[in-house]
This record gives C-alpha cells, structure tokens and sequence, in this order.
C-alpha cells in the first residue's frame, strides 16, 4: 500500500505534467492567436465616398480591414503619418496625376506599405508612370467581388498586379509590330481540315489533348517518353494549322469521332 510520502510525490509530479499541458496548451493558444493577427491587413482608401463605399462592402468579412473612415479624397497629406496601415487603395479615375505624387509620399512614410491604384480604366502610359512611382497593383472598378479580393492578395504577397485587358492590348500590339500571321478564328479553326492526314499515334495524342491533360500524363497514360509526346504535340498543332494546345482541343472537339474518346 503506498505510503504518504510516495502519494505525496506522485500527486505533485500529476500536477506538474498538468501544468506543463496548461502552459503548452496556453502557448499554443498566443501562437493561433498571433499568426491570425499577422493575417490582418490594414487597408486606408484614399478615394471618394462613393469608390470607398463600395471598396469596404466588398472588402467586408475578409481579412482586409478597412481603417480611418474619415480620409475619404487625396487632399488630406498630414493623414499620412500612420506607419500602421500595410495597404493604400487610391483612386485613379478622378485625379491620376495626384496618385502619381502621393505614391512616392505614402512609400516614404510606410516603404513596407502595397499600394493599389483602382480605376474606371488603364492605359499603358498611366500605368507606366504610376508603376515608376511605387505602385505595386491596378485593379479595375468593374471587377468582380472574387477577383479584386485575389488581386489584393497577390499584391500583399509581393505580385505585381495588371488587368488582363490591358496585358492582351500590349500583346495585340506587339503581335501586329512584328508582322505576326493573325491566329485563325474559331470558325477557320473549326472548318479547318488537316494539313496532312494524322498518324494513329498522333490521334491518341489529340484524344488527350481534348481532355486538357499534360505532357507527363499523356506520356504515362500511352507509355512513351514525354519527349516524344512533346514532338506529336508539336506535329499535330502543324497538321491541323492550330497555335497551341487550346486550339488543337477546340479542333479535336469537333473533328475527333466520338468513339476515340479516352478510356
């Protein structure tokens, strides 16, 4: 039977591996606790009512907190002496050529800050010039909830963010400096018929083309090497006059019979 000195330890060393449990439990506690406080970001919108109205319902519930209600327009510059605010949303639509000196200004005062131009509508000069001056993202007003809230995303992760249309009018142009052969329309493309007739190889290569699989899983899926499928890949978008695989899948979409389907 255990002795009164015996009971004694053993009911100090229970209540020394409780309080080690309560203390690495308690630690653990701080550490959730400090790494979704590290997750907040702190938005100031240097904007009009009307821009920041919206700004903040579309930011509502996520985890850009919107701050200062009363900086509303770009003519307030002693409001930005707050180090604590990691992201500036201003307006280009209204005063472009204001944003282009208080980005510098902000960018001084926080250099750790994002800043995020938001506009009716970009053009490559604009853009060029407010990027010289520090902006890290453009985002269009007419953007959807989903993407103007991954666009800020990407900008806090250290991504420089443009929108699609203006990425595609510089590729437009550049395409038409170079004397590019303009790609065929979905119609030509569809109509299309093939250049040369298509190996049996090349026809299991395209079935899989259709399904949007990878070179690695075509590779495994008909058991040759990925160099070679590379090479019928390349074959096939020759003989049926495509660019790349996007077109070579509409072709096969519309040329592949239907029993060739991958099984």
């Amino acid at each position: 039977m255990m002795n009164r000195a015996a009971l004694r330890i053993q009911l100090l060393s229970e209540n020394c591996a409780m309080a080690r449990l309560l203390d690495h439990a308690y630690q653990g506690h701080e550490l959730v606790m400090s790494t979704a406080e590290s997750c907040i970001t702190r938005v100031h919108i240097y904007a009009s009512s009307l821009l920041r109205t919206g700004v903040e319902q579309i930011l509502d519930g996520t985890r850009f907190i919107v701050v200062d209600p009363a900086l509303q327009s770009l003519s307030q510059p002693s409001a930005l002496h707050k180090p604590a605010a990691e992201l500036f949303i201003l307006d280009g639509t209204d005063r472009p050529n204001e944003i282009l000196d208080l980005i510098p200004e902000l960018k001084a005062q926080n250099a750790a800050a994002r800043v995020i131009v938001l506009a009716d509508h970009f053009d490559i000069h604009a853009v060029a010039l407010a990027r010289h001056a520090g902006a890290n993202g453009f985002c269009l007003t007419t953007s959807s909830r989903d993407v103007l809230v991954r666009s800020i995303e990407l900008v806090m992760l250290g991504e420089i963010v443009v929108p699609s249309e203006l990425v595609l009018a510089m590729i437009e142009d550049s395409i038409r400096s170079i004397n590019c052969p303009p790609w065929p329309s979905p119609e030509k493309l569809i109509n299309a018929a093939p250049r040369s007739p298509l190996s049996s190889r090349e026809l299991e290569v395209l079935g899989w083309l259709r399904e949007g699989a990878p070179n690695k899983v075509i590779a495994r899926r008909l058991d040759m090497a990925e160099a070679t499928v590379k090479v019928h890949v390349k074959a096939i978008l020759r003989k049926i006059g495509a660019h790349n695989r996007a077109q070579a899948a509409i072709w096969a979409a519309y040329h592949l019979p239907l029993e060739a389907a991958i099984e």
